[in-house]
């Protein structure tokens, strides 16, 4: 090889990602989705009071905690180059297993693991089918989500059986004032993957192999391994994602985490992750998740129809992430 720079040098390279833009590029990349967020809940203020209301508060910031969970489990897929369309179907079987685990004996803490294991176990055959077989992340991830959504209404005779443990319920329910335990979980985890992406070895990595992954092999990083584990955190996230969501509902419904495969790579795209690759960050998604958040709540608040509010969410979801991206494009000019 020609180029003689030091790894890390290389990593640095081949990874440029949102992260190693100009300070002032970067902020105001980032910051985009969480003003416009800041904006509309101000707004809310004169023409939707309800919105401050404690109790609505403390939902909002429960499906921050799970929408986030999911969010950044997609990030690392996302800044891989991948996708993973298979989220929502790992949370419904979390919510089932949680559910028929208990359904006659206290069994939470192993039924956790088991929920943590399901979720690791679909992410690597997902990263497999991707790295070894070269399956399109799209097909790869959305036939894995036919074969769990599929196992899980053979398994239950499409009849939601069981229930979820009592106990299980302060994790969503409960906390600090109206601050649930649950939005603590999340924000300590984004903590840590801020800490990972920005200082990180691994970190690197991941930036290495979403933005040249040719590059990545010339300094011995192993693409199927950064990919591998891309996808297993991903699927132990979303896990974690339908743990927390169980605890909130209370009940059994086979379907529930559907909308969060669309609605997780929506936030991360409006946050600042590429499609591409090798771009973006934790702080930018969770922004993201944020602002669509806000405006998903407004469109309830309103008393909109369940049928509205989902052409509120597609029209939303299109042109603020379609101006995001133009706004990106713009910045680096």
């Amino acid at each position: 090889m020609s180029d003689k720079r030091p790894v890390r040098g290389l990593l640095a390279t081949s990874g440029r990602s949102l992260a190693s833009w100009p300070p002032e590029h970067r902020l105001g990349v980032y910051a985009l989705p969480g003003i416009a967020a800041l904006v509309v809940a101000g707004a809310m203020a004169l023409v939707e009071p309800d919105f401050y209301r404690s109790e609505n508060l403390h939902i909002l910031m429960q499906q921050f905690a799970v929408l986030g969970l999911v969010t950044l489990g997609q990030l690392l897929v996302l800044l891989v180059g991948g996708i993973d369309l298979s989220v929502g179907a790992v949370m419904n079987a979390s919510l089932i297993v949680i559910a028929l685990m208990n359904q006659h004996h206290d069994q939470l803490l192993l039924s956790l693991l088991a929920c943590t294991g399901l979720g690791a176990a679909v992410g690597l055959a997902n990263g497999l089918l991707v790295s070894l077989r070269d399956v399109p992340p799209f097909a790869a991830t959305l036939g894995m989500t036919a074969c769990v959504q599929g196992a899980i209404l053979v398994y239950t005779k499409g009849i939601p059986a069981g229930e979820i443990p009592a106990s299980l319920r302060p994790v969503a329910l409960s906390g600090l004032g109206i601050v649930p335990y649950s939005l603590m979980i999340c924000l300590g985890i984004a903590a840590v993957f801020v800490f990972v992406l920005k200082r990180g070895t691994f970190g690197r990595k991941i930036y290495a192999v979403g933005r040249s992954p040719e590059v990545a092999r010339r300094v011995a990083i192993s693409t199927t391994y950064v990919r591998v584990v891309a996808y297993m955190l991903c699927g132990v996230l979303a896990a974690f994602a339908g743990i927390i969501l169980s605890a909130y509902v209370g009940y059994v419904d086979p379907r529930i985490g559907g909308d969060y495969n669309l609605q997780s790579i929506a936030a991360a795209v409006l946050g600042g992750v590429a499609f591409t690759g090798g771009e973006g960050g934790a702080i930018g998604a969770l922004f993201g998740a944020l602002f669509l958040l806000v405006l998903l709540n407004v469109a309830v608040l309103s008393s909109l129809s369940p049928f509205s509010q989902l052409i509120v969410q597609g029209v939303v979801i299109l042109v603020a992430v379609s101006g995001f991206q133009f706004l990106k494009k713009r910045s680096t000019l």
